[in-house]
C-alpha cells in the first residue's frame, strides 16, 4: 500500500478527496470480472471478452467500486501500484502511478483524457516479475522496441487468469503490445516520444523525471 505522505501527494490533484481514500484493492484480482474490466479497451473486444468474459458485467463492477466510496490501491512492485479512482458524474480511471519517497507520480492513465505511456519494457521487465504483475503493469508499458520473447510473456500471463484459448491469448498479447512509443535516455532521465505520455520534457516537471527514471531503475 501507498503511505500517508504518497497518499496525500497522489490526492492533492483532486479538490477535497481526503488522503484516506485510498485502500487496499488486492481483492479485485481474484476476480475476472476485474480483468475483464481492466483491459477493457486493450485490444479487440471479441478476444477480451473470449478471455475473460463470464455472466458478471464491469459497469456492475465500477458502480460497487463507487458504492464502496474508497479508490482502491493495487500495488505492482514495491515502487508502482494501479489506483482505481472515480469522482462525480462517472468520471473516473485508472492511474499507474511510481511510488517514491513521500511522493506519488502518475505516469500513465485510462480515462476519457488518457496519457502514457509509462514505461519503457526495461522498466516492465524489473516490475513484471509474475504473471499477475505483467498484467497489472501492462496497460502503462507502451515501448515500440519490446523484445519478440515478450508476446510470449504476455500470452502465458493472460492465460494464467483468463479462459484456456492460447490462439486468443497470442492474438491479444499482438495488439496490445503494438506500440510506436521510443524511449531515449540513460538511468538518470528516460523520455518517451509518445504523443500522449507525460514523460518527457514539457510532460512533468524535469525534477520528476528525473525522480520517475531513478526509481524505477
Amino acid at each position: 500500500m501507498v503511505t500517508e505522505t504518497q497518499a496525500a501527494d497522489y490526492v492533492r490533484r483532486y479538490d477535497g478527496v481526503p488522503a484516506d481514500v485510498l485502500a487496499d484493492g488486492t481483492a479485485l484480482l481474484e476476480r475476472r470480472v476485474f480483468w475483464l474490466a481492466m483491459f477493457d479497451g486493450c485490444a479487440d473486444p471479441e478476444l477480451i471478452g473470449a478471455l475473460f468474459g463470464d455472466d458478471d458485467d464491469p459497469l456492475d463492477l465500477d458502480e460497487e467500486i463507487r458504492a464502496s466510496g474508497t479508490w482502491p490501491v493495487i500495488p505492482i512492485g514495491e515502487r508502482f501500484a494501479q489506483i482505481i479512482w472515480h469522482g462525480p458524474e462517472l468520471e473516473g480511471g485508472d492511474d499507474y502511478v511510481v511510488l517514491a519517497p513521500g511522493r506519488a507520480i502518475s505516469v500513465a492513465a485510462r480515462e476519457g483524457h488518457g496519457y502514457g505511456p509509462g514505461l519503457s519494457w526495461g522498466e516492465f521487465r524489473r516490475i513484471a516479475t509474475t504473471p499477475r504483475r505483467v498484467l497489472l503493469a501492462l496497460p502503462a508499458l507502451g515501448d515500440a522496441d519490446a523484445p519478440p520473447e515478450a508476446f510470449d510473456l504476455v500470452s502465458a500471463a493472460l492465460l494464467s487468469v483468463g479462459n484456456n484459448v492460447p490462439a486468443v491469448a497470442a492474438a491479444a498479447a499482438r495488439q496490445i503490445l503494438d506500440s510506436p512509443a521510443h524511449w531515449v535516455g540513460d538511468e538518470t532521465v528516460l523520455v518517451c516520444d509518445g504523443e500522449y505520455a507525460v514523460r518527457k520534457p514539457g510532460g512533468l516537471p524535469d525534477a520528476d523525471l528525473r525522480l520517475v527514471t531513478e526509481t524505477l531503475a
